[in-house]
């Protein structure tokens, strides 16, 4: 059998795959990347099966509908893992949903290793490109764990997307998957892109700390995806590129030969990333021509030890909040899940571990119109630490750069307080004084 009388053997429509999935299985999706035309028909089979599925969903897209608010009342089994997206959230915030905490770079690990107390991998289902020559479908740019769970799950069912590039990289052949079927969308829909002052101060003080040769890292968020438009690598030259996303700004910079990799000390002229997408048809272009570039599993690009080898490493993340002794909160409000850890530890202390490297945090200096400090004395309401003060390093918002590494705790609190918003440094410095220096008070002495 060829491999296209094998295509053509395991095109299935819709309902036809969805029926594959059965009662008490464990339902996985691609990180970003699920099936979206088959998520209706995945919809209605659940609720035939009497939601006797439990649904588990790293960023998933809005096309995964059980999380909506609206569909509270039918009880569907919902989780997520690692990094929740806006999709999940709400349903994370209302408890309708569980959580994993974990790494992108561990989750396969550790569920090779508990081969016994695992949940199953019964249904996975994501997106591809058309096949090749030799019968091989590449994943679109976003390769992410996409073959580590099709290579475990019993049914793996592939959403052919003729709108996806086709970046170098993992490929998946037509015999690895269970059921192959059409998508019936023309193109993915882009998030809106705003920019702002902040943002553009903020990547200023970001390109002071670059230096030519650095190989980066840039995390998801709101100010950090921003930063190449904004300026943050202008002027820099023979920067390399190991990240698990790969934001357009630095595709357009990749084509200007900006970041060209050519010293980076592994992977020497080639860009490393778990995803990667453009915002132009120029953009597609290049990622679609052979670009050398190279999309590999999430599990590979975020491992610690692997970014660590890199010299200069130099990681740049996104945060929610950071106390005065350098603990950087980036995932939750609270003890409600906002994102989760998503590739922020990993690629901070791959960093921390780099020979010359540099971990950057970036934030605005207030959140709620100016009325709240991100910087902080310390974290009372049970937000999660993201990144411990061991590993502290630069912390950069719109008023400058915090230099943390090698600081004493005092040392920490005043370099912090001197880049908060001036409205609320009064507070932090009464508050660092209350926690880092003597009480001016002494106590009584008994006769």
């Amino acid at each position: 059998m060829t491999w296209q009388d094998e295509y053509n053997a395991k095109h299935m429509t819709y309902e036809q795959a969805a029926s594959l999935l059965q009662a008490g299985d464990v339902l996985r999706s691609g990180i970003g990347a699920d099936a979206r035309s088959l998520l209706p028909a995945l919809f209605n089979r659940v609720v035939e099966l009497g939601m006797q599925v439990k649904i588990i969903a790293c960023s998933p897209s809005p096309s995964q509908e059980w999380f909506n608010p609206e569909y509270a009342d039918l009880g569907f089994n919902l989780s997520s893992e690692v990094f929740a997206g806006a999709t999940a959230r709400q349903a994370l915030t209302d408890n309708r949903a569980d959580w994993y905490p974990g790494l992108f770079s561990n989750m396969i690990n550790v569920w090779d290793r508990d081969a016994e107390a695992r949940e199953p991998a019964d249904f996975f289902h994501c997106s591809v490109t058309p096949p090749d020559a030799n019968g091989y479908m590449g994943t679109g740019g976003l390769a992410w764990h996409k073959l580590d769970w099709i290579e475990r799950s019993k049914v793996a069912i592939v959403e052919v997307c003729p709108f996806l590039p086709d970046v170098p990289g993992e490929r998946i052949h037509v015999s690895q998957v269970t059921g192959i079927i059409d998508s019936a969308l023309e193109s993915l829909p882009l998030t809106e892109r705003v920019s702002t002052r902040e943002v553009q101060l903020v990547a200023g003080f970001v390109n002071e700390i670059i230096q030519d040769g650095d190989t980066c890292q840039i995390g998801a968020g709101r100010t950090a995806t921003h930063l190449p438009e904004a300026g943050a690598f202008a002027g820099k030259k023979d920067l390399g590129w190991h990240s698990e996303i790969t934001p357009p700004g630095v595709v357009q910079l990749m084509m200007e030969g900006v970041f060209n990799s050519s010293r980076k000390s592994y992977d020497v002229g080639l860009h490393v990333t778990a995803s990667v997408n453009g915002r132009t048809p120029e953009h597609w272009q290049w990622l679609h021509n052979n670009p050398p570039l190279e999309g590999r599993r999430v599990s590979s690009v975020n491992h610690i030890l692997n970014i660590g080898r890199h010299e200069r490493f130099t990681s740049i993340n996104n945060a929610f909040q950071v106390d005065l002794t350098g603990q950087i909160y980036a995932e939750s409000i609270g003890t409600s899940i906002y994102n989760g850890t998503g590739g922020q530890t990993e690629f901070h202390l791959g960093a921390a571990i780099s020979r010359g490297g540099k971990a950057i945090t970036v934030l605005p200096s207030t959140a709620t119109n100016g009325t709240i400090s991100r910087i902080l004395p310390y974290a009372t309401d049970g937000t999660f630490v993201t990144v411990p003060r061991t590993f502290a390093d630069f912390v950069v918002t719109e008023y400058g750069i915090a230099r943390l590494g090698g600081r004493s705790q005092r040392q920490r609190a005043d370099n912090l307080i001197a880049i908060a918003h001036p409205d609320h440094r009064g507070e932090l410095r009464k508050a660092a004084q209350t926690i880092f220096y003597p009480s001016m008070v002494k106590p009584a002495v008994n006769a």
